[in-house]
């Protein structure tokens, strides 16, 4: 019997995007193995990086002890205004300067095209330059032009792609979301206000997109906020514990799966 394709859908979500990678360590150690990976934005980093041969282990001890604030150079003025320059140096180091064709399963990546509103799926060339791209929140980061497009973060168009991954095939979907920070209290920040702004048109178009996941995974985040990077260790605590919540779901429903195909 020929098994059937597992995918796994990484959702947007900025700092809470980080619960990725405690989901991602439960379910490789409980034998889930998958075929494809899709992502967007933080869901773009980490499934990125995984694909690309990162270890889990390293990729956690850097959220936890990495100077965030390091990352970025201001630079006025500019379309946005951060460069993620630093950011993409260290994403070609960890991918090693690998092309989605070199990755041992299928990823894809999901941006949008400023000018025109569109998805844009990136499963070629550099991950690396995919990875930025669907990180590049709007008016925060410069936009990235990739093959004469000007693309920013992906979480405009599909902020958990789990469309992408049906697409490519996969025939048992797990999506991952990592859902919205709450609406209270004051926006800290210009990164805080736009991230909202974008969340806010998110939780009305989310309202009636059909459900296409086999098993979706929600992490607890409470009140972390998408700009909250210092919490690493927390927020990657709650994907952990939201994933041993579905664990054995995942495995009965696969079972079934694997019997009926």
């Amino acid at each position: 019997m020929q098994s059937r394709k597992v995918g796994i859908a990484l959702g947007a979500g900025a700092a809470r995007g980080l619960a990725h990678i405690g989901v991602l360590e439960v379910l490789l150690e409980h034998g889930i193995q998958f075929d494809i990976i899709t992502g967007t934005s933080m869901g773009a980093v980490v499934g990125g990086l995984y694909a690309s041969g990162a270890e889990l282990s390293m990729l956690k001890r850097m959220a936890i002890e990495l100077n965030w604030d390091d990352l970025v150079r201001i630079t006025l003025p500019r379309l946005g205004l951060v460069s993620s320059e630093r950011i993409y140096q260290i994403l070609k180091i960890l991918t090693k300067n690998q092309q989605f064709e070199d990755l041992p399963f299928k990823l894809a990546v999901v941006a949008a095209d400023i000018n025109n509103g569109e998805e844009v799926v990136i499963d070629s060339g550099s991950v690396a330059d995919g990875i930025r791209a669907s990180l590049s929140i709007p008016g925060v980061f410069v936009p990235v032009e990739y093959h004469g497009r000007m693309l920013v973060d992906g979480a405009i168009v599909n902020r958990v792609p789990g469309t992408v991954a049906r697409n490519l095939g996969a025939d048992f979907l797990i999506e991952v979301d990592v859902g919205y920070p709450p609406l209270r209290g004051k926006a800290s920040n210009l990164a805080d206000v736009i991230i909202r702004t974008i969340d806010i048109l998110d939780r009305q178009s989310t309202k009636y997109r059909p459900k296409i996941s086999d098993i979706t995974i929600c992490p607890d985040l409470k009140d972390v906020m998408p700009t909250q990077l210092n919490r690493a260790e927390e927020i990657i605590d709650a994907g952990r514990e939201a994933a041993l919540m579905r664990v054995d779901d995942i495995k009965a429903k696969l079972n079934q799966n694997l019997m009926s195909g």
